[in-house]
């Protein structure tokens, strides 16, 4: 693929863009989603009337030089998946779940694929929420942070059980550049951290 520069021609950038997306099977509101715009902005990009802003021209530029690695993605939701820990993940901005461990679902008292690819954002403790607020501060979505570990109430019953009392959030990407965030749950704080 060819290496792509700020300064080169907006078509030819548009060019590239519209390329790799279609190559990697990647939908222009999936990209959207993934850098945090709107459909309509990826189609300007492609169309050359618009250039993305210089964090997200990064961004396009680290996931098109960035070979895709589906296996470790399955690898990674399946370690989710059958791990003995209080655990899932979920797409960082979206908060829209991706897998959870069987030990997560029987806290949550539900089978998890009822909320496949929906946002957990609903059911937040407000401890959760002032964490998610301060991420910017930490340079989170810079790649400043990668990893935070805060305390948060517990609750029983509606609208979801929360038995944790501290919580790890690890952030990380898949092989088509999305940021995801394993949340994992402790009783007490973790110390390996």
């Amino acid at each position: 693929m060819k290496a792509l520069s700020q300064t080169a021609p907006d078509k030819e950038f548009g060019r590239l863009l519209r390329q790799w997306r279609r190559t990697s099977d990647i939908k222009q509101s999936r990209l959207a989603d993934i850098l945090g715009v709107t459909q309509a902005t990826v189609s300007r990009w492609e169309n050359a009337t618009q250039r993305p802003a210089p964090l997200q021209y990064d961004l396009i530029h680290q996931m098109m030089t960035r070979k895709r690695n589906f296996r470790l993605d399955h690898a990674v939701k399946r370690l989710v998946t059958h791990s003995n820990q209080r655990v899932h993940l979920i797409e960082d901005r979206s908060h829209r779940l991706l897998c959870a461990s069987t030990v997560r679902e029987q806290e949550w008292q539900r089978d998890s694929t009822t909320l496949l690819g929906t946002s957990l954002w609903r059911f937040a403790t407000p401890e959760i929420a002032v964490t998610e607020k301060s991420l910017h501060d930490l340079g989170w979505h810079e790649d400043q942070a990668d990893h935070l570990t805060f305390e948060t109430s517990q609750r029983e019953g509606a609208p979801m059980r929360i038995v944790d009392s501290y919580i790890l959030w690890e952030r990380f990407f898949l092989s088509d550049g999305t940021a995801v965030r394993l949340t994992t749950g402790y009783d007490q704080a973790p110390l390996h951290i």
